[in-house]
């Protein structure tokens, strides 16, 4: 495993080998998503019905909104699919998008 992040955020850390959500569900609950499971990964628009008033979690078992008390304000996702079961689409909104989408980019 990877030691020194090449993106870090209140939200997220990106290292060579995985994401590390600092606030998984509600502002608690940390976890790691390893990159060897994510396939693919894109950016999306988020309009009011389209993931930006999520704050936390899912209404469906495909997508998957980490903690984010800023979504709201925020007009992009990063959306990354794995080939979980259960929460397939793990939509991800870091304060940098620009920066943490060409890590990602790189590394998947």
């Amino acid at each position: 495993m990877g030691k020194n992040s090449l993106y870090d955020d209140k939200h997220i850390q990106i290292f060579d080998d995985r994401i590390h959500f600092k606030s998984w569900c509600l502002p608690w609950g940390k976890k790691d998503v390893q990159l060897s499971h994510v396939q693919k990964i894109s950016e999306k628009k988020m309009g009011l019905f389209s993931g930006r008033l999520r704050i936390s979690g899912s209404n469906n078992f495909k997508d998957w909104f980490h903690f984010d008390a800023t979504r709201p304000t925020k007009t992009k996702a990063i959306v990354l699919e794995t080939d979980f079961q259960i929460y397939k689409r793990l939509w991800i909104t870091p304060e940098r998008h620009s920066m943490a989408f060409n890590v990602l980019k790189k590394l998947v």
